[in-house]
């Protein structure tokens, strides 16, 4: 136990630069998970993405840009399963900017969880949004 407390003692900018981090990154979660996902279509649950066949430098280029991003959204998202901040939506959120094989199928899944699907509505109604169509019962 003192081995711990000396680390913490000799580390305290380090763990001040953490909770500082996790503070804003808990406030940019709050200002900007609900402002996208009101701008989701209702229906986008229900969207069935095309197949798309990439061509070109340009579109492999922003095929990886995005995976990329896409990573490091789910990465802060499973930071905050365990700080503050809402972990399964920011999750979410990396899936759905992210382009890989079975996506929506998974998007789909993890959206449709009733806790996850109620959040998400919650943030809707609040922008005076409708509410997303549930895939299995188009309500």
């Amino acid at each position: 136990m003192n081995q711990v407390i000396d680390w913490l003692s000799a580390n305290t900018l380090l763990i001040s630069t953490l909770a500082a981090a996790s503070i804003t990154l808990l406030a940019i979660t709050i200002l900007a998970t609900p402002w996208a996902v009101s701008r989701l279509p209702s229906d986008y649950l229900l969207r069935r993405l095309e197949s798309r066949i990439s061509r070109g430098l340009g579109r492999k280029l922003l095929s990886i840009v995005r995976g990329f991003i896409g990573l490091v959204v789910v990465l802060v998202g499973l930071i905050m399963m365990i700080t503050p901040g809402p972990g399964v939506v920011m999750i979410l959120l990396g899936i759905s900017i992210a382009e890989f094989p079975g996506k929506n199928r998974l998007l789909v899944y993890l959206a449709t969880r009733p806790n996850v699907l109620a959040s998400l509505n919650w943030m809707r109604r609040r922008h005076d949004k409708p509410p997303f169509i549930h895939p299995d019962t188009g309500q």
